[in-house]
């Protein structure tokens, strides 16, 4: 994952915010420098570039991505499933697997095949699309967001000098299918804007209308559906893609463990358990952003327009939402796969917060959640400034690093910089052991999607071998 992110930072526009406005002026703002992650901005990529770096990484993995082939039919038995594949020439192919993941987006064969229902319901508003050179005094490190009477215009900086601009259009007006010009575009940005905004050497024009709709499991057998497949909703508040990409990362370490037969099958359930309620989440989120965006009452406008700048303002609130669309603040502290004593500010089933230790074999620094590129549970233990202690956890992490060598990393972590024992990761000043409460000691297992599993006490070691056992499958 990290490789794709680097790659997708090197090829997009970082965007530290948004910015809202009326016919006025600037009435309100959005900071994404509060958030608790390396990552404190938006990234800006259109989704053909975005699929670039995908494909590029799949070459690199030696896959390759069939074009021009679809799924016809599909049926599952106890322990296989079978798809009949039909490419552009009309042939057909039968292909057997143990299980089938449906990432085939909106329309998703998979879906239809299985005959889920896709509840939910279609907006009422049509939208115009242009990316467009924007020549205009707006900065290009923001998304700035008009919100007008008739309805809202964004527009959101690429790297290049081309930028993308949406528009509600109200009820249904207009095909679907004819594409705008860009007349029309720019006619809305006069109206609806504060700014003078100029349009040209338009790359795209497009009108769609967007939906919220959702699956109420997303199990079904062998079969799992994940991101567009499984749910779709408002493009307010960007959180398509980053909600897709959890379902997969989320569901991949799950079915890695499964099928290699180093965890109980009954842990692929754990997906709908922990995801479900994020999808539905996000389609309660979207459809409230969505609909405050496209209020046509006056008096709601007037409500809206008085507020917003208030509540911008408060930083508590403006921390809290930014958190919310970035999806950090998202836990599954209620999974039956995590497990740990409460007590604790941050808990079991939460998003392991990053940090930086001193290792003390290569003698550099180190980000902690770096050492999520390799595809395994972190076992930290804490074994704050005592000698004593030191030595006990290293004799428990020799015994578990051979019970568990293939499924799980362990880590000891030490107060200060000097120790008895070897392959020791420092926490020189004591912050790492004060921001996982790990205080004197204390021990936390890290899941491959960078969230918390267990965690408890340094002397409840018992509770952490109970559920390494109910967790992993003993190796032959």
């Amino acid at each position: 994952m990290m490789g794709i992110v680097d790659d997708i930072l090197s090829a997009g526009l970082e965007l530290d915010g948004i910015a809202f406005y009326n016919k006025s002026g600037q009435i309100g703002h959005i900071g994404f420098s509060c958030l608790p992650c390396r990552y404190r901005f938006a990234i800006s990529l259109p989704q053909s570039q975005t699929e670039q770096i995908l494909l590029q990484l799949l070459v690199r993995y030696g896959l390759d991505v069939e074009r021009e082939r679809e799924l016809v039919a599909l049926s599952q038995t106890e322990d296989r499933v079978v798809a009949v594949i039909r490419g552009s020439d009309g042939s057909e192919e039968l292909l057997e697997s143990e299980l089938l993941i449906g990432c085939d987006g909106a329309h998703s064969g998979v879906r239809h095949a299985l005959n889920l229902s896709f509840e939910g319901e279609e907006y009422s508003e049509t939208f115009l699309l242009a990316d467009a050179r924007v020549q205009s005094s707006l900065d290009r490190i923001h998304i700035h967001l008009f919100l007008a009477d008739d309805g809202i215009v964004g527009v959101f900086p690429f790297r290049s000098e081309h930028s993308r601009v949406i528009a509600s259009l109200g009820s249904h007006k207009g095909n679907a299918e004819e594409e705008p010009r860009l007349a029309e575009v720019q006619a809305l940005l006069d109206r609806r804007t504060c700014q003078s905004l100029r349009l040209s050497d338009p790359a795209w024009l497009s009108r769609f209308h967007i939906s919220q709709r959702k699956i109420r499991e997303f199990r079904f057998g062998r079969v799992f559906l994940a991101g567009d497949a499984a749910h779709i909703h408002s493009p307010a508040g960007g959180q398509g893609m980053n909600t897709g990409i959890q379902d997969a990362f989320n569901l991949a370490w799950k079915i890695g463990l499964a099928i290699h037969g180093r965890a109980p099958v009954s842990l692929l359930d754990t997906y709908n358990e922990e995801r479900e309620p994020v999808a539905k989440m996000v389609l309660n989120l979207t459809d409230r952003l969505t609909r405050m965006a496209t209020l046509q009452n006056p008096f709601g406008l007037q409500l809206r327009n008085a507020l917003l700048p208030l509540l911008t303002g408060i930083h508590l609130i403006e921390d809290r939402v930014a958190e919310t669309m970035s999806e950090i603040s998202i836990h599954y502290r209620r999974s039956s796969a995590v497990a740990g004593k409460s007590g604790w500010a941050l808990h079991a089933g939460d998003r392991a917060p990053d940090c930086t230790l001193f290792d003390g074999v290569s003698e550099k620094t180190i980000l902690l959640l770096d050492r999520l590129r390799k595809p395994v549970h972190q076992l930290l233990l804490f074994a704050g400034n005592s000698l004593q202690d030191a030595i006990d956890f290293d004799r428990r992490r020799k015994m578990l690093a051979g019970d568990y060598a293939q499924v799980m990393d362990t880590l000891l972590v030490i107060h200060g910089k000097s120790s008895a024992t070897p392959d020791v990761l420092f926490d020189l000043d004591g912050a790492v052991h004060t921001l996982y409460e790990a205080q004197p000691t204390g021990i936390v297992l890290i899941r491959p999607d960078g969230y918390i599993g267990f965690r408890c006490g340094g002397n409840q070691i018992d509770a952490l071998h109970e559920y390494l056992a109910r967790l992993f499958l003993p190796s032959h």
